[in-house]
């Protein structure tokens, strides 16, 4: 029940690391809630957030594997699911000229509710990496 995802950035793994982790507002939609906006505190332990416009902040998950410019790993928490993760790896590999990021969704199958939101979470990261291509390809 892994989602697996592929994509090719026109960018090196450092930049494309940096670019996925430290600059994450920059390509990331604000779909969550109307004016919200997500970081990552790029370290071992670190939070992923997201900071929504009335300034309550909501802590989708932690980062469990933090290792430039190859790995970043962090849980992940829906609102609806209480206390329910699941885990994101993202690793980031040479290609060519660019990066190779290859991302895997895991966990699905630990709750009914994770099994019922799998579906949209394998067509939501197929758009969330769509933009991180985007911006690193427009962004050179």
């Amino acid at each position: 029940m892994t989602i697996r995802k592929s994509i090719r950035v026109e960018r090196s793994p450092e930049v494309s690391f940096k670019v996925f982790c430290e600059e994450m507002g920059a390509w990331w939609p604000r779909g969550f809630t109307e004016g919200s906006k997500v970081s990552m505190e790029s370290r071992l332990g670190g939070r992923f957030v997201e900071m929504r416009a009335d300034g309550t902040v909501y802590e989708i998950g932690r980062l469990t594997a933090y290792q430039p410019p190859h790995l970043v790993a962090f849980t992940w928490r829906a609102p609806s699911w209480d206390n329910i993760t699941t885990q994101v790896e993202v690793r980031f590999s040479a290609e060519g000229n660019g990066t190779r990021i290859e991302l895997e969704h895991t966990g699905w199958e630990q709750a009914a509710q994770t099994r019922e939101a799998r579906k949209n979470y394998d067509g939501g990261w197929d758009t969330m990496l769509g933009h991180f291509q985007r911006h690193c390809n427009a962004n050179p």
